[in-house]
């Protein structure tokens, strides 16, 4: 009796033996087959994506950089045009007018300058002081160069030279002002400007028109 106990739990023991060490080869057999390939498959995956991560944040530098380089060459073409643009400098000068409530009655090439990357004016204005100093300021400060060499132009680069001022009715709160103004071009002025009656008239004529 005593032999036959002892053949059954020896058998047992084996049975377990034989279901643990199948147990182990079983797990052995779903790491190498199932999870080693899948954690490998992660792994590739997590560098991909990596990877096109990157390409996304450098594609998105160049674009940035692409559309810095784009709004700097406007900004310039503004400041400095190829050629005099003797219409745009009167609209220009116009424009700043209204903005500050100057009047330009008169804008004539200034023939006793010679300049061979500008245009030299004279201009005619009248406002009152605060109103004439306001123009002076925005024709200085159409063009600014920025922090990054970053250019922002709202028109065309002036630069004032000389300045004086009158006063045509003693007791007036409305000054005269004649403005030696150089319009910059990018590179050599080429172009003669309008004659100076021409010139004048245009200006005289759009002043009065606001």
């Amino acid at each position: 009796m005593n032999s036959v106990v002892l053949r059954i739990k020896s058998s047992r023991r084996a049975s377990a033996a034989v279901v643990a060490g199948s147990v182990v080869v079983f797990v052995l057999f779903a790491w190498l087959v199932v999870v080693s390939p899948k954690r490998a498959d992660a792994s590739k995956s997590t560098a991909a994506i990596a990877a096109t991560q990157a390409q996304l944040a450098q594609a998105r530098q160049q674009a940035a950089a692409a559309r810095r380089a784009r709004a700097v060459a406007a900004a310039v073409q503004r400041a400095l045009p190829a050629g005099t643009d003797e219409p745009g400098i009167l609209d220009n000068l116009q424009a700043v007018g209204k903005r500050t409530g100057v009047i330009v009655t008169g804008v004539t090439p200034n023939t006793a300058v010679a300049l061979t990357n500008a245009v030299p004016l004279t201009l005619n204005v009248e406002g009152r002081y605060f109103q004439i100093r306001d123009f002076l300021h925005q024709l200085r400060t159409q063009v600014k160069v920025k922090a990054r060499g970053r250019v922002t132009a709202g028109g065309r680069l002036f630069d004032v030279t000389g300045v004086s001022l009158q006063q045509p009715t003693a007791g007036s709160s409305t000054l005269t002002a004649t403005l030696a103004v150089n319009a910059y071009v990018y590179g050599p002025s080429t172009s003669t400007p309008a004659t100076p009656d021409a010139t004048s008239a245009q200006a005289t004529a759009a002043g009065s028109a606001n």
